[in-house]
């Protein structure tokens, strides 16, 4: 009898643990829109609870110049006019604009042979307003007039 208890209640742990798991998976995938687009791109939150995106598609969609360093695991991203340049290396918590070091809360992560980045930092950087609406797991993005245009 003892041992039929115990059966039960590890199978119920094992199905509790692992339920836990896939709505932990579900959950962790948010919307991002930028100026009310959506953005088509494999987003998730991190478990630091930083958005991750891939480099390529949030630096195209902010219309700017990428540069990847296999050697260094390092991107530069550039605006068309210059005016900003943010360089950002695989598992390193600094990041660079305009030359100027900053701490992130989230390294870049490669992920599937994907770079991650950090969704706020990049944007903030550019001078984009960010809104994380948690219930709804979405991100509103709103850029500044001069890279909306």
């Amino acid at each position: 009898m003892k041992r039929n208890l115990f059966i039960m209640f590890l199978i119920l742990l094992i199905t509790a643990v692992f339920s836990g798991a896939i709505y932990a998976e579900e959950v962790s995938k948010p919307k991002v829109y930028v100026n009310n687009e959506k953005l088509d791109s494999e987003t998730f939150i991190s478990y630091s609870g930083v958005a991750m995106v891939p480099f390529r598609d949030i630096f195209a969609r902010y219309d700017m110049e990428v540069k990847w360093d296999n050697a260094q695991k390092t991107v530069t991203a550039s605006s068309k006019d210059g005016s900003n340049v943010i360089k950002l290396t695989q598992d390193s918590n600094d990041g660079y604009v305009n030359n100027k070091k900053y701490n992130l809360t989230q390294s870049p992560a490669l992920v599937n042979g994907v770079l991650y980045v950090n969704l706020r930092f990049i944007s903030e950087s550019i001078g984009a307003k960010v809104n994380y609406d948690k219930p709804s797991l979405t991100i509103h993005i709103t850029l500044p007039k001069a890279a909306k245009e």
